[in-house]
C-alpha cells in the first residue's frame, strides 16, 4: 500500500499471516490501526531510524523491527518468526522496551505491601489457605475454611479487587511473589 489510509484499508481484505508495514512510508500510528482492522502481526520496516522511533513501533504493537537494510533472508526469517509469535527485535531496541518497564514494574511492587496491608484478617486466612492447599476445589476450601462457596467467591472477589489481581491464579502467583503464605 502506498499510504497509511490504503494499509488499513487493504489489512483486513488480505488475510495475511503477518503484516509488513514501511512505517517511514505509513507512519507509525498506522501499526495500531492496523491492528485493529485485522488479527496478523505487523512487523514494521524501517530504515536505519533511531531507537527511539523502533520502540515507539513496539509500544503501537508492532512484533518486530526490520531494517530495509536487512537481506532478504533475515526479512523471510523475521516475518516467520513474528508469524509464529515471536517478537524480532534487535539487542539495543530490546534493551530500550525492557529498560522502559523497569520504572513501571518497580511502582506497581511499590504498593503491594500497602495492599496486602487492606486484606481483613479472615481476607488473609483464605490467602493462607489458598496457597496451603494450591489446587483445592473451592468446594474443598470453602469445607476447610467452614464457609460457604458463595461466601468464599465473595471474599475471593474483594481480595481481588484490593490487590489489582483478575482470578485465583493470579492470586497464588502473588501470594508466592510476595510470601503471602504468612499473610495476617
Amino acid at each position: 500500500a502506498p499510504d497509511a489510509d490504503e494499509a488499513c484499508a487493504l489489512a483486513p481484505k488480505a488475510r495475511a499471516d503477518v503484516i509488513l508495514l514501511d512505517i517511514e512510508c505509513c507512519g507509525i500510528d498506522v501499526i495500531a490501526r492496523v491492528g485493529e482492522e485485522c488479527k496478523a502481526p505487523v512487523l514494521a520496516l524501517a530504515s536505519q531510524c533511531d531507537a527511539a522511533k523502533r520502540v515507539r513501533a513496539v509500544h503501537a504493537g508492532a512484533r518486530g523491527i526490520v531494517l530495509k537494510q536487512d537481506s532478504s533472508e533475515t526479512i523471510r526469517k523475521a516475518l516467520r518468526k513474528v508469524k509464529e509469535g515471536e517478537l524480532w527485535l534487535d539487542r539495543l531496541t530490546t534493551s530500550q522496551v525492557l529498560r522502559g518497564l523497569i520504572p513501571t514494574l518497580q511502582a506497581l511492587e511499590r504498593p503491594a505491601k500497602g495492599r496486602i496491608a487492606n486484606l481483613t484478617s479472615r481476607e488473609s486466612d483464605i490467602v493462607r489457605a489458598l496457597v496451603g492447599q494450591d489446587g483445592a476445589s473451592g468446594r474443598a476450601l470453602a469445607a476447610r475454611l467452614r464457609i460457604s462457596e458463595q461466601t468464599l467467591r465473595n471474599h475471593f472477589s474483594s481480595i481481588y479487587r484490593k490487590l489489582g489481581i483478575p482470578n485465583r491464579v493470579g492470586l497464588v502467583a502473588y501470594a508466592s511473589r510476595h510470601r503471602l503464605d504468612g499473610v495476617g
